[in-house]
């Protein structure tokens, strides 16, 4: 596995690692442009408006997907060690994870009537504006532990004890949510309480997945010495 390390450092890698920060980019502005839109959709309950932003959530994650296929389209053409080829794509395969489970709360919270958010405590509302705060910070240290293995791999470490602390945060604020969730009376249709578990579980998986970028990047620094 450490000679996906090696290669970052050849010239011949060069653009290989301008898309794969790019899309680590890509994947970080999901994340924020997600938050956006929830925060206007169950804070100043503007459905206009937050669909409009959550749809821009989806034109990302395209993006994201369309940098993605170029990556596997360089290093399937290219005379690459096996390996290398299978660490990278696993990393960008990764990468994208976080993209997909952005996009899927994006879509779902769509759907949720406006009445639940009416409904909902003060409580509730802050505990999801605090998770969601939480999975953007996650995300920014995401954008600096792939550039910094792409760079000068320095702050690997730091980077990944950050995002760690962060995802058990938001698995926190999870547990707290769910029980002031079921602490409040809702009249809405059974199956829209199902459609909210379902994108709380995924809020929720974004962190998750940006945890797993970064220990499978631990997993390729600690396979070789840099």
């Amino acid at each position: 596995m450490g000679s996906l390390i090696e290669y970052f450092k050849k010239e011949t890698a060069k653009s290989v690692l301008e898309k794969a920060i790019d899309h680590a980019i890509k994947v970080q502005e999901s994340v924020e442009k997600l938050d956006k839109g929830v925060k206007i959709l169950i804070q100043k309950k503007d459905i206009d408006k937050a669909h409009n932003i959550l749809h821009q959530v989806d034109l990302l994650e395209g993006d994201a997907d369309t940098i993605r296929r170029d990556i596997l389209s360089l290093i399937s053409k290219g005379e690459l060690n096996p390996s290398v080829r299978t660490d990278l794509s696993h990393l960008i395969k990764r990468l994208d994870d976080v993209a997909n489970c952005s996009t899927g709360v994006a879509r779902r919270i769509n759907t949720i009537p406006i009445m639940f958010w009416e409904q909902s405590s003060s409580k509730s509302i802050d505990l999801i504006i605090q998770m969601m705060d939480k999975t953007v910070e996650c995300s920014k240290y995401l954008d600096k532990i792939v550039s910094d293995l792409l760079g000068k791999r320095q702050n690997i470490r730091e980077f990944a004890e950050k995002i760690n602390k962060l995802e058990h945060e938001v698995d926190i604020l999870n547990i707290e949510l769910r029980r002031s969730l079921q602490e409040t009376p809702y009249d809405v249709n059974s199956f829209s309480i199902f459609v909210v578990g379902n994108t709380i579980d995924i809020i929720e998986a974004i962190s998750d997945a940006i945890e797993a970028v970064a220990d499978y990047i631990m997993l390729l620094l600690s396979s070789t010495s840099v």
